[in-house]
């Protein structure tokens, strides 16, 4: 009963979204880094040019699936390392001493007016392995956290090699979910799971004339309701779809990502990620290697 009442909330809060996602939308946060946290307070809101829907491929579509873990004998964390799924060979590593800010950012609508939460970012190291920690700050009137909403500035990835941006064909990012607040059942009974983990995967790749396009490629929908993290890969291919990929220049050009509200507090983290081009070949970051 409680993956049901979690399940038709998420949903709920989905529904309420796609009003603010569906339309195409860039907008900028001004965040000041301390050491690798950087905390966000204000954002600026710019219109990008077009919004697409992308098909799915088969093998790509978990939305509404989730993870049955109920039943389950839950799992420490010291395991999650065994779980990342292209760690060993990624585009995009992330480090303690990295300048947080100045490769990814929080955005949202109308300065935060809507139902986008503020955000943490910082890198944190879990069970040995650093990553991008997402932590959302705020809550609506009913006690739900709200959207968070990061960009990853491609261009920034690429720098000094924005030819390969073209080559893009694949995005694959390792994301573990960790329950900070414990999660309150139907019938009272509480639990430290992260429990729904679902959300969006975009592309916005430059207009060439100072915009960026919203192509919503990959909605996920993945669960854990037995251990106090969950690991997940989360794949999209711009590379299937016209004015999805990205272009060979130094304008600003962003792979997004986007949790919907949820009832308990819980964490993401992004182990790294992984660009291949056309033939499932790596497409390397010099500056964002191992």
């Amino acid at each position: 009963m409680k993956k049901f009442l979690a399940c038709a909330l998420a949903l709920t809060l989905t529904s309420a979204m796609f009003a603010s996602c569906g339309s195409s939308d860039d907008s900028s946060s001004k965040a000041e880094a301390k050491t690798t946290t950087t905390t966000t307070t204000a954002a600026t809101t710019t219109e990008a040019t077009t919004t697409t829907a992308a098909p799915e491929s088969t093998a790509d579509s978990t939305a509404a699936s989730g993870t049955e873990s109920e039943g389950e004998a839950a799992k420490d964390i010291s395991e999650m390392p065994a779980t990342l799924k292209n760690y060993e060979e990624a585009s995009v590593y992330f480090k303690k001493d990295m300048d947080v800010a100045s490769i990814v950012e929080p955005f949202a609508e109308k300065d935060y007016e809507n139902d986008e939460s503020h955000v943490n970012l910082s890198v944190e190291e879990l069970a040995g392995i650093p990553m991008l920690k997402v932590e959302t700050l705020d809550q609506d009137d009913q006690g739900n956290y709200k959207i968070p909403k990061i960009k990853f500035h491609m261009e920034k990835f690429f720098e000094g090699h924005e030819a390969d941006l073209e080559k893009i064909f694949t995005i694959k990012a390792d994301v573990v979910t960790k329950a900070v607040g414990e999660f309150t059942g139907d019938d009272g009974t509480k639990s430290l799971v992260p429990g729904n983990f679902m959300g969006a995967f975009v592309t916005q790749p430059t207009t060439g004339e100072g915009e960026n396009s919203w192509n919503d490629l990959y909605d996920f929908g993945e669960a854990e309701w037995t251990s106090e993290w969950g690991s997940y890969e989360l794949t999209m291919r711009p590379g299937i779809k016209d004015g999805a990929t990205f272009v060979n220049s130094t304008e600003p050009q962003y792979v997004s990502l986007m949790r919907w509200g949820i009832p308990n507090q819980a964490d993401f983290y992004i182990a790294d990620l992984r660009f291949e081009d056309e033939d499932g070949n790596v497409i390397a970051c010099a500056n964002f290697g191992k």
